[in-house]
Order: C-alpha cells, then structure tokens, then sequence
C-alpha cells in the first residue's frame, strides 16, 4: 500500500508530517510522491489562505487518485469538518487525535495515545525540526490556532534530549520548535523552561548547531538572550511583532508593546552585534488608521529586520474579529508594498554586510547548478560547488544580486 502525504503550514506540522510517515512505515505503508492508494493531508488554518490551500489538496488528491482513500488531519480538521466531509475526505482526524491517525485509518481505534507518543527517527529536510511544545494561551483577537491546538502543553524535557541525540549527528542543525515555543516547560512537573532545553542541547557533544524557531518577546528572558553568545546556537531570533503600534497591539489581545519589542532587539544584539532578527508584520488589520501604519513603519525602519513576513489580516472564525474584514484593500496593497519595500532594502542591506565574509551553510539543496541552505544567521547561500548534502560547509559571501546571495567554498 502505497500513501502520499500533503503538509500545510508551520514547523510544527513539518514535524508531525514525518512522525506520521514513520507510524504508516511501521503498519508496513509505502511513502510515494505519486499516485498512491491513501493520502494523508496535514491541513493548516492560520489564514482564509490556508483553509483553501488545504481544502485544495482534498481535492486535489481526489483527481490524482479518485479510487483512493483520503485521511484529513490537523487545525482545519479540528475546526472545520464539515467543509473536509463534503469535499470527499473518508477520515476526518481532529488535531487533538492526530497522534492516532494511523490506528484511525488501519481501523485499530484511537487506542489513547498519549500525546508525546509520536517522534521520529529522521527528517525529511537535512537541517530536523524537533516539536517540543504545542498549543497557545495568548488568544490573540485575530487568531485562531488556540482554538484548534488548545492550551500550551510541553514535551517532557527527557524525550526532546533523547530525540535531538537520536538524531545526531546525521542531521547537523536541529532546530526547535513549538506553537509558543517560549511557553516550553511551565506546564510540566516538575515544571522547566526553554533556558534549560537549550543548555543541555548545546552540551551535546555531537550537536553541529542549534536553532530556535519563532519565539513571542514577552517570553525571552535576559538568561536566554546570553545564550546567543555561544558559537553553537544560531544567531537568529524570528520575533511575531504584527505591528509597531501599541494601539494596534492593544486590539491584538498581544502581550508585548513596541517598546519592549525594541528592548529585546537591542538586548539581544549588545549579545551578539549581528544577530539576524527576522518578524512576521501583517498589514488591513481592522480599524488601523494611518497614524497607527506609519508607527509601524518607522518602527521597522529603526528595528532593519533582515527579513519580513507580511502577509493580509484574514478573518478567522471562533475569534472575536470573525466577522471583520479588510475596509480597504487598496489602501492594504499599498501598505503591503511599503513594507515589501523595506523588507527588499533592509534584507540587502543585511547580507551585504557579509559580502568577504566567512559563513557556515547546511548544504541542504541542489538548484540550478548550485548548493544552496542557509547559513547560522539564516542567510539562503547559493554555493557553485557540488558537494554532498547535510553537511555544515565554510563558505565566502561573494555577491548580493537579484534578490540571492552567492558564495564561493572557503579555503
């Protein structure tokens, strides 16, 4: 039996994606990239764009291979069954069950499984992506992940070491990851914190490097921050800011305001003077007045983020701005492209700054004649070389030029 899986959205998803392909491996299931006899869809709905993307893969799925069993799981499964079941999915598997998906399908039943009970052995990226937490307690006003994934919850810190070794050494950078990563360990007892998973991981010996995914400033503490000094962890940090206005924040339920976003920033580069500082801004959040997007602006301007998500404010059912949309979308599109416009200026100038300079690359792909993956301070390098893939490679920045970077080996 041959299954082919389909995965939307986060780190997170990636991750169960691969615990899942593993459990079918187990029950004596094929993975294909082709036709298959079951397909496995890992849905997101973190936007109206993500409910469509995984509504799209259903039916996708059901053209490739209309004689095919379909199996739909994850946020959108927990949120919108019915839309799934009319589309022609044959199991609907809540994100509270996805740990059973498997047992589900093969008709053994959910069987209770605990919720840590899925892990994997190996990754389907060269750099692994480790869940160690998941669901949220911030219950923002635009989003509606809390309601799919619930309350924070976290991985006993004895099963996050014993996976990230399992891993080691194949897979040279591991990174962690979460829902509200830094949330990590409070619920736990005895309870623990992200500071303690970060200093047993770079304690192991075989670790090529260590990377954490995207972590809410409220949450990252000064003993945190004194980690990025160590030349194992990446010095990257992707801050969900949204916004630069404390107006705007405030109608965001968010925790932090702009001033303690620029103190963390700056907290963390007095650590280390270069450290990439990526963000997620969105644009045609409800009722923001021009006041409030041009705060935002020089809030960027003044924080040069290497890199920005934008992305639109989507309505979201089950949040207390289901029933807003964007008034203007002109006015958002010429917002988005202001930001765009930073985001393009602010990127190069970044990686400009490296250009002579040695830098470290997971050699994680082969793309038009080139090596490329991303270096510690989460710069996407194409190397002209060819060399095997995974592997942690010195490499020279030689060129910033339409939008890439280039790099030759390092002698």
């Amino acid at each position: 039996m041959k299954v082919k899986f389909y995965t939307l959205g986060c780190k997170v998803n990636q991750y169960e994606t691969q615990a899942l392909m593993e459990d079918f491996c187990n029950h004596g299931y094929q993975i294909t990239d082709k036709i298959a006899d079951l397909y496995v869809i890992n849905t997101c709905t973190v936007t109206a764009r993500a409910d469509t993307k995984s509504k799209d893969a259903v039916v996708k799925a059901k053209k490739e291979n209309p004689h095919a069993k379909i199996a739909v799981g994850g946020c959108l499964a927990q949120l919108d069954s019915g839309s799934l079941e009319r589309l022609g999915a044959d199991y609907i598997i809540s994100q509270d069950k996805k740990e059973s998906l498997a047992d589900i399908v093969l008709g053994k039943g959910t069987n209770h499984k605990d919720k840590w009970s899925l892990s994997i052995t190996n990754f389907f990226n060269h750099r692994a992506f480790i869940k160690i937490q998941d669901g949220c307690d911030n219950f923002c006003s635009f989003c509606r992940v809390p309601h799919a994934r619930g309350r924070s919850k976290s991985r006993p810190k004895k099963d996050v070491i014993e996976e990230i070794k399992r891993l080691l050494p194949t897979y040279r950078e591991i990174v962690l990851c979460g829902i509200n990563l830094g949330l990590y360990g409070r619920d736990l007892n005895p309870s623990s914190c992200l500071e303690q998973i970060i200093d047993e991981t770079l304690g192991i010996e075989s670790l090529g490097r260590l990377r954490l995914s995207s972590l809410e400033p409220n949450l990252i503490s000064d003993s945190l921050l004194k980690f990025f000094s160590h030349p194992k962890l990446c010095p990257h940090l992707h801050l969900p800011f949204q916004s630069g206005d404390n107006d705007v924040l405030g109608a965001m339920n968010k925790k932090e305001t702009r001033q303690l976003y620029e103190q963390v920033v700056k907290k963390a580069r007095s650590i280390k003077s270069d450290i990439a500082i990526s963000c997620d801004i969105m644009v045609g959040f409800p009722n923001e007045e021009e006041k409030n997007f041009s705060n935002t602006v020089e809030f960027i301007k003044r924080i040069k983020p290497m890199r920005m998500h934008i992305f639109s404010f989507s309505p979201r059912p089950d949040t207390p701005l289901a029933n807003k949309k964007i008034t203007n979308q002109k006015q958002a599109k010429k917002r988005y492209d202001i930001l765009q416009h930073l985001h393009q200026e602010f990127s190069k100038d970044y990686e400009k700054k490296f250009i002579g300079k040695v830098l470290f690359m997971v050699a994680e792909e082969k793309e038009e004649g080139f090596i490329s993956g991303y270096t510690e301070n989460y710069i996407k390098v194409y190397l002209n070389k060819d060399l095997p893939l995974g592997q942690i490679v010195p490499v020279e920045i030689s060129e910033v030029s339409n939008g890439k970077v280039f790099a030759v080996a390092a002698v």
